[in-house]
C-alpha cells in the first residue's frame, strides 16, 4: 500500500517548489513573450488589413481615373471626327463651287470664242462662196 511518510511529504514540497521557481523564472516570463509577440502580431495584421483597405482605394481611384481618361479620350476622338467630316464638307462644297465656276467661265469663253468665229465666218462667208464658185466654175463671179 501507499504509505505516508516523510519523503513524500519532502516530494510535494520540492514540486510545488519547483513549480513556484519555474512559474516565477520560466513560465511567466515565457507566456510574456508569447502576449507581447500575438499583441504585436495584432497590431501588424490590424496595420496590414489598413493598409489592403487603403490600397482597394487606390486602386478604385486608379480604376475611375482610367475609365475617365478613356471616356474623354473617346469624347476628343468623337469631337475631332465631327470636325474633320464638317470640313470635309466645307472643302468639298468650296471644290464644287470651283468647278461650278470654272465651269461656267470656260462655257462663257466657249461661247464668246464661237460668236467671233461666227462674226468672222460670216463675213468672210461670202468671200469664200464667190471664191468656191470661181473655183468650180472656172471663171470669177
Amino acid at each position: 500500500m501507499l504509505e505516508l511518510n516523510y519523503s513524500l511529504v519532502v516530494q510535494a514540497v520540492l514540486f510545488v517548489a519547483l513549480w513556484l521557481a519555474l512559474k516565477r523564472f520560466w513560465f511567466d516570463p515565457a507566456l510574456r513573450v508569447i502576449a507581447e509577440r500575438a499583441k504585436r502580431s495584432e497590431g501588424q495584421v490590424a496595420e496590414a488589413r489598413k493598409l489592403e483597405a487603403e490600397i482597394e482605394g487606390m486602386r478604385q481611384e486608379h480604376q475611375a481615373a482610367l475609365q475617365h481618361a478613356r471616356t474623354e479620350a473617346q469624347r476628343e476622338v468623337a469631337d475631332i471626327m465631327r470636325r474633320a467630316e464638317a470640313e470635309q464638307k466645307q472643302l468639298l462644297a468650296q471644290a464644287n463651287d470651283e468647278a461650278q465656276r470654272m465651269l461656267a467661265d470656260m462655257r462663257t469663253r466657249v461661247a464668246e470664242e464661237v460668236a467671233t468665229a461666227r462674226k468672222t465666218l460670216s463675213a468672210d462667208v461670202g468671200t469664200l462662196a464667190r471664191e468656191v464658185a470661181r473655183t468650180v466654175m472656172g471663171r470669177a463671179v
